[in-house]
């Protein structure tokens, strides 16, 4: 009796084993599988930190009872090895002082959650906007790049961003591109790149999408004149889920195991499959222009897509990602959902040299910054 249970635990294990390395392979594969068809592959990748959790026990599992069923998971790994190297970085002893390197050019990318404006306003005390301003003046950056930017139209309302990067930070080279506007024009907001280098040519694309869903958002660059040497900047903010409040709560509710979780989550499932097909059109639209810049580029932005989907490998080509190049652990840049959420990206031409990066959590915005010191390239 005794061997027949130990035989039953190894096969429903040998079982377990086999179907943990069948979905983390099939996350793997989500970076190269069309989202807007293959949705529920894509789906898998919001779980891929899991995954590789479970995959990585398969193999610890079978190695200490001295098993050659430990070559299955142990396959798996190096077959999903880059996506596993873009979503842990592996450089623990890399520098990340918040002293700029000399001659190096720093970026900032962060989206800012309109500056927490809605929270309050600005004069209540409430609002995080001025915090969010003077955090930003330490940092230092050279170039900033800045999502869900807001701008007020009524001073008495809002107080107006533009006018204080200008005139109070110094940044007297920028680009805004305006996405949404309230009705009653009391302010907007879009994207926005700031330089204290001169700008000499601004482009915008439109996604082109429905605008009752968000999806005809902008993406844009500027030819920066950095001491001599041209360089192409672009920031995007790709389809967002445009989850409610009260599907914030659903998921919560999801997480808990709740009884109606079949139904709570076909709502979910079905913004997944949306945002999944509009930001793979996003994705070879900025991919497109990436391809035809004539000087070595910088893309940041809001991808609002983890580190193993087909939207991160399609815009990244075989530019750098700043932080598996210079960064450690997950880098997580958006507070909620999971503690693993890494959608927020500065990817360069590999003719840059990453000098540091640094991935702060401040908890001014539902975003984390990420801050490169980049070197130049060489004059051609």
């Amino acid at each position: 009796m005794p061997s027949f249970f130990r035989s039953l635990t190894k096969r429903f294990f040998i079982i377990l084993t086999m179907v943990i390395t069948g979905l983390f392979l099939l996350a793997c594969s989500a970076w190269f599988i069309e989202p807007g068809k293959y949705w529920y592959i894509a789906l898998l990748g919001v779980g891929f930190a899991f995954l590789l959790f479970a995959i990585l026990a398969m193999l610890i599992f079978w190695i200490s009872f001295r098993s050659k069923w430990f070559l299955l998971p142990l396959a798996a790994i190096i077959l999903g090895w880059q996506p596993i190297n873009a979503f842990f970085a592996f450089h623990p002893f890399a520098g990340n002082s918040r002293t700029k390197p000399a001659g190096s050019l720093r970026v900032l990318q962060w989206n800012v959650a309109r500056f927490d404006e809605m929270a309050g306003r600005p004069r209540s005390g409430v609002s995080k906007r001025k915090l969010i301003l003077d955090y930003i003046e330490r940092l230092d950056p050279d170039v900033i790049c800045m999502q869900e930017f807001l701008e007020s139209n009524d001073k008495k309302l809002f107080d107006e961003n533009i006018p204080y990067f200008r005139d109070k930070l110094g940044y007297r080279y920028f680009y805004y591109a305006m996405d949404h506007r309230r009705p009653d024009k009391v302010y907007e907001h879009g994207i926005a790149i700031f330089s204290r280098y001169p700008i000499k040519k601004t482009y915008r694309g439109k996604f082109g999408g429905p605008k009752s869903l968000k999806a005809n958002e902008s993406f844009i660059y500027t030819d920066i004149d950095v001491k001599g040497k041209m360089i192409r900047v672009f920031t995007s903010h790709l389809q967002s889920l445009l989850f409610t409040n009260a599907e914030f709560r659903k998921l919560e509710e999801i997480k808990q195991g709740d009884d109606s979780t079949i139904s709570k989550s076909l709502d979910i499932f079905q913004k997944f499959r949306q945002a999944y097909g509009f930001r793979q059109q996003q994705a070879e639209m900025i991919r497109s222009e990436l391809d035809q810049s004539p000087y070595p580029a910088i893309i940041c932005g809001d991808f609002n897509d983890v580190p193993n989907s087909y939207v991160y490998h399609r815009v990244k080509g075989d530019r750098k990602d700043v932080f598996t190049r210079k960064g450690f652990g997950v880098g997580r840049t958006f507070s909620f959902l999971s503690p693993t959420l890494r959608i927020d990206y500065i990817m360069v031409d590999k003719r840059f040299s990453v000098l540091q990066v640094r991935n702060p959590h401040p908890r001014l915005s539902d975003h984390f910054p990420v801050i490169a010191d980049l070197q130049l390239p060489a004059a051609d």
